[in-house]
């Protein structure tokens, strides 16, 4: 069936390609909104333009004229695919470092110094027929630069995607990373083999004929799989907050044995004050008086309870934007955290110590803030696995509030330091999901925040920055 579609295929298959690719990135964008989807979207419509390109130049029935000017077009859009590629990589693995941005960057000013070229014999040096197509592309001496740019740039990009393939820190990642890479190994090998009728190796393009398949292995992995879909990270943050609520369980079972013993003793004492005729010696008013004691007490350990159900119900369930910001008193919302931890931290032999001002008010969503210092705090007592001290510091200076949460643990290492709060970056192994200070982070600047860290061998400080309520000091 490829036989016999060969060559006249070839237009068919590139258009798809083109336009796939062009689908596939506007999917991709509107479905994630950030540098992730804007970079994948420009990197497609570099592979859209070099297709429809591409298409036009291999159409035998195009007067040379129309199919050769297609023809440098398609190479001159080319340019692009390898360095868009891998500053797209880049920005999905979060693997901008210094080296990284070099490269990509030279890669960029190397496509952009060679582009003024395209349309010239130094880079096309003409149109040939070959492997059964009337216009096949003669090389100049600055195309084979840019085939030694293209095959150098995207080894080293897949390099990436697969060192960052091998060491995510959760399985969700990890998926992500390999889908991704063997759907886009797929598309550049077989596009890849375009370039060897360029240097005169007559290798019929059957491989063009099947690179549609490219676009689809791709489109199947976002459907079936999420990829690239943001719904990823909610659910792993969901997973991430319930094992913190694994963590938090002795502090609640504390919290909510206490009032139920209170609520048991009261109703054995009044049992046994009827069944022992207590009450009988006591005048009608003062029986009456001591039942309704006994009640509103159960009455308030009772309240106790149901406002602890409804505090545990509100930490389990995962944040969300609609939730408008308001003014909130911190040292309610930091009680209300400890509430749950603080049972469990002197379990730990770790020693708490609070020193917020009773006025400071700070503007923030209330559930993201519980959040934020839930997971800070929480992470400082990861980092004191034989106990310590953990210390809880507020003030409020020229209309913003100043949160500091500080531990004695062992610190962080330089080289965690500078990747402590990207996705999936965990130093828990497969106990953790690495979501935990990306989610805080993120929380943080949604509130309009600062957050910074200070690290030692001595311990680790976390810095928080908010507005206060305005028109304070």
């Amino acid at each position: 069936m490829i036989i016999g579609i060969y060559p006249f295929g070839l237009p068919i298959a590139l258009s798809l390609v083109g336009y796939n690719s062009l689908l596939t990135g506007l999917f991709v964008f509107f479905k994630r909104q950030d540098k992730v989807g804007f970079h994948y979207f420009v990197f497609s419509l570099s592979v859209f333009a070099w297709g429809v390109g591409v298409s036009f130049m291999l159409n035998s029935d195009l007067a040379a004229p129309i199919a050769q000017a297609w023809g440098r077009f398609s190479q001159a859009c080319a340019l692009f695919i390898p360095s868009t590629w891998l500053h797209f990589v880049l920005v999905y693995t979060e693997q901008k470092n210094r080296i990284n941005r070099v490269i990509n960057s030279l890669s960029f000013l190397i496509a952009i110094t060679l582009l003024p070229f395209a349309a010239g014999r130094w880079f096309v040096v003409g149109f040939r027929p070959m492997v059964g197509v009337k216009f096949y592309p003669i090389p100049g001496v600055l195309y084979i630069v840019f085939t030694g740019l293209f095959c150098l740039t995207v080894s080293y990009t897949f390099w990436i995607l697969y060192r960052s393939w091998k060491k995510a820190g959760s399985s969700e990642k990890k998926s992500d990373y390999k889908r991704l890479f063997f759907a886009q190994f797929y598309g550049f090998a077989t596009g890849s083999l375009s370039f060897l009728p360029v240097y005169g190796i007559p290798l019929p393009q059957y491989n063009l004929l099947a690179m549609p398949l490219w676009q689809f292995l791709l489109a199947y992995s976002m459907v079936r799989y999420s990829l690239f879909d943001l719904e990823e990270v909610i659910q792993a943050v969901q997973k991430d907050k319930l094992a913190a609520m694994g963590l938090l369980s002795a502090g609640i079972n504390h919290e909510i044995r206490t009032p139920l013993f209170v609520i048991k003793g009261h109703a054995e004492t009044l049992l046994a004050q009827i069944d022992k005729g207590g009450y009988e010696k006591l005048s009608e008013i003062e029986r009456k008086e001591r039942i309704k004691q006994l009640l509103r007490k159960t009455i308030e350990q009772s309240e106790r309870i149901v406002d602890i159900a409804h505090r545990l119900t509100d930490f389990s369930k995962p944040p969300t934007d609609r939730e408008v910001a308001k003014l909130v008193i911190l040292n309610e919302v930091v009680d209300n955290v400890l509430s749950f931890v603080g049972y469990g931290l002197r379990i730990d032999n770790i020693k708490i110590e609070k020193d917020i001002a009773p006025h400071v008010i700070i503007q923030v969503n209330q559930k993201h803030l519980e959040q934020i210092l839930l997971n800070l705090i929480l992470n400082a007592c990861q980092a004191m696995p034989a106990g310590g001290d953990l210390f809880l510091k507020a003030y409020q200076e020229n209309g913003r509030v100043h949160i500091k949460i500080q531990d004695t643990g062992t610190g962080i290492s330089k080289s965690d330091q500078g990747k402590i709060f990207e996705p999936f970056h965990t130093t828990k192994g497969q106990k953790g999901t690495g979501l935990g200070l990306y989610v805080t982070k993120q929380l943080v600047k949604h509130n309009g925040g600062r957050i910074w860290l200070e690290t030692s061998s001595h311990g680790t400080s976390f810095y928080l920055e908010f507005g206060g309520a305005p028109g304070t000091p």
